[in-house]
């Protein structure tokens, strides 16, 4: 691997662990305030009402919100459960998937700013095409990104650790099941995704399967259940698994 290459992709990862430190600090700001609004709920005694739509302008409301005068009322008792159950629960939920974004954004840089480096013939129309199949699976059951990465730029697993390039990223191929079954089911696992989380696993050393996000507590019985915990859990699972491992696999792969 050149040097070339070396710096480009280092610097798309410490571009991008920096985007995932603001999106945790944010978020966690979020779930601060849950907090501090769950406590003041619990310490009121009236009988206070939250409407989520009564300071809507009428020009900005829904026809059905109008005509039908539909709103969503909180009673005081029923906000401070809200404050510290659904709430956080969506918190946790935009934080993976903007995550997994930014995660995906990453590797797609990489790939993008290295192609040329690499194939250095390639035409503009053809580093386009080949970014936009980024994560197209081959034959071997990686993406088009890995087989790239590993194959044609050289990159090598660090020296002295037991986990592999394959298995960094069969981890994250589990993180995106998890994340298309936040935005696209609910956080209900198809029958395909437990399929593919299941053969993910298995593909781990057994001495080594406790490291894969399909047997966490947070996936049991096909649901994805995330709390403000799990937050704190894959935030560090991004860093010291993928982000951290990949730039010190690109720093040791040097030719």
């Amino acid at each position: 691997m050149t040097p070339e290459v070396q710096n480009a992709a280092i610097g798309c990862l410490e571009e991008g662990t920096q985007k995932i430190i603001n999106l945790y600090t944010y978020t966690a700001l979020l779930l601060n305030a849950c907090d501090v609004a769950a406590k003041g709920y619990e310490a009121r005694k009236d009988n206070f009402q939250l409407s989520t739509t009564m300071y809507i302008p009428d020009s900005l409301r829904l026809p059905v919100e109008v005509e039908r005068k539909v709103e969503v009322v909180f009673h005081r008792n029923d906000l401070p459960g809200a404050y510290r159950g659904e709430a956080p629960k969506k918190l946790a939920e935009d934080f993976i998937i903007r995550m997994v974004a930014v995660m995906d954004d990453v590797l797609e840089d990489i790939y993008e700013k290295t192609l040329p480096l690499v194939f250095p013939d390639l035409s503009e129309a053809d580093i386009t095409k080949k970014v936009r199949a980024s994560w197209c699976q081959d034959k071997n059951e990686h993406v088009n990104i890995f087989n790239f990465l590993v194959n044609d730029a050289g990159l090598k697993s660090p020296k002295g650790r037991r986990s592999t390039l394959d298995m960094v990223f069969d981890r994250y191929y589990e993180m995106r099941e998890i994340r298309h079954a936040i935005v696209h089911s609910a956080g209900i696992l198809s029958e395909k995704s437990k399929v593919r989380l299941n053969s993910l696993a298995e593909r781990l050393p057994k001495d080594l399967r406790t490291g894969s996000l399909a047997l966490k507590p947070f996936l049991a019985d096909g649901v994805v259940k995330l709390t403000g915990l799990e937050i704190l859990m894959l935030r560090h699972w991004a860093y010291t698994t993928i982000m951290d491992y990949l730039k010190n696999s690109f720093k040791e792969s040097g030719s």
